[in-house]
């Protein structure tokens, strides 16, 4: 919603600037039957119906961007382990033991007794970080 207000926003100060502005309006003057072809093209853009086409290569490499994009690679659960353990995947068991202790040091649920959503907060994630911990003391002790 704000995007779309900020678009607006830019839309209309460009179309008063463009208006305004005779340097615009002679700009493309010059050749011959160019001014229509500029009319077309400056009335499109001035009601939001032209549509950009991409060289080829463009093109490609704009799919080529979009392929990496749109193949978000699903965590497995122990890569979500490592993260919710602000661990690096491959770490020993004692480093994963230090961050652990660290980690429900700082979100204990009884740090936060004064406020109920802090509390609520704090505890899903010590559930998080213990959950984790377990797997790990499992797989690796």
């Amino acid at each position: 919603m704000l995007v779309d207000r900020f678009k607006d926003i830019l839309k209309a100060t460009i179309n008063d600037q463009i208006d305004k502005n005779p340097l615009f309006e002679n700009l493309f003057k010059n050749e011959d039957g160019f001014d229509a072809e500029w009319k077309k093209y400056y009335d499109e853009i001035k009601n939001s119906t032209y549509t950009y086409k991409e060289s080829s290569s463009h093109q490609e490499y704009a799919n080529q961007q979009q392929s990496y994009q749109q193949k978000p690679q699903k965590k497995t659960k122990e890569q979500e382990y490592y993260s919710a353990l602000e661990v690096k995947p491959g770490d020993d068991f004692a480093t994963i033991k230090k961050s652990y202790r660290k980690l429900i040091k700082l979100y204990h649920p009884d740090l936060y007794a004064g406020d109920k959503k802090k509390q609520d907060m704090a505890q899903k994630v010590t559930l998080e970080i213990n959950e984790a911990y377990n797997f790990f003391e499992k797989t690796l002790k």
